[in-house]
């Protein structure tokens, strides 16, 4: 007996694992950021933060079976809070004065 033609086969863990890669490099990019920000770089860390949120609302605008965990709500709504406060936390953190 044949599987009907719109079934796949299970996916591998390591397969299910390489599809997390869009909040996989998202969180990557937000740590990297608290990292810098920690080294008393906030100007640099945070704009890594805002970029990395931002990209992540690019992404979100990918396939829903290319995002992963990605997927929150549906795709418009996803994609306009994640590059809100992406862009949102880019601008502050040019727009703060440096402090002397």
């Amino acid at each position: 007996m044949t599987a009907p033609a719109d079934e796949r086969p299970p996916k591998s863990f390591f397969q299910q694992v390489l599809g997390q890669w869009p909040l996989a490099s998202v969180l990557a990019g937000v740590t990297a950021g608290l990292v810098i920000v920690a080294m008393s770089h906030w100007r640099a860390g945070s704009t890594l933060i805002g970029l990395s949120i931002t990209a992540g609302g690019l992404l979100r605008l990918m396939p829903q079976r290319r995002v992963g965990l990605l997927a929150v709500r549906n795709r418009a709504l996803d994609a306009v809070v994640l590059l809100g406060i992406g862009i949102g936390i880019t601008v502050l953190a040019w727009w703060v004065p440096p402090s002397r």
